[in-house]
């Protein structure tokens, strides 16, 4: 009985540290795309190219239901290309952990 209530509990441990991990990599990823986004809209097409950029960088690193709420939009304000991101990260025992929200900005200076 013993054996069984601590294999249980480490086996829950794990997948609370799994959870961690995958959250901290999807922020990355999430900061990561909106910096490229922001990038690509100083010297390309303004919002429009910094809001495909910042997805392609999404779908291509963060697939699947951990990157399906996460929302990125852009816009100009003035010299400055804003690129915004927000969303929920799932938790993989709800029950116990809750969802991980997450809200980052990239701004870039356009190029002239």
């Amino acid at each position: 009985m013993q054996y069984v209530a601590v294999v249980s509990l480490s086996l829950l441990l794990l997948v609370l540290v799994a959870n961690v991990t995958v959250n901290q990599y999807a922020r990355g990823v999430v900061r990561d795309a909106l910096a490229e986004g922001a990038r690509a809209g100083a010297v390309g097409d303004g919002p429009a190219a910094c809001e495909a950029r910042a997805q392609e960088v999404l779908d291509g690193l963060l697939r699947g239901p951990v990157g399906d709420a996460v929302v990125v939009s852009c816009t100009r304000a003035g010299d400055l290309v804003v690129a915004r991101a927000a969303g929920r990260l799932p938790s993989f025992l709800p029950a116990l952990v809750p969802h991980w929200d997450v809200s980052y900005v990239a701004t870039m200076q356009v190029e002239a």
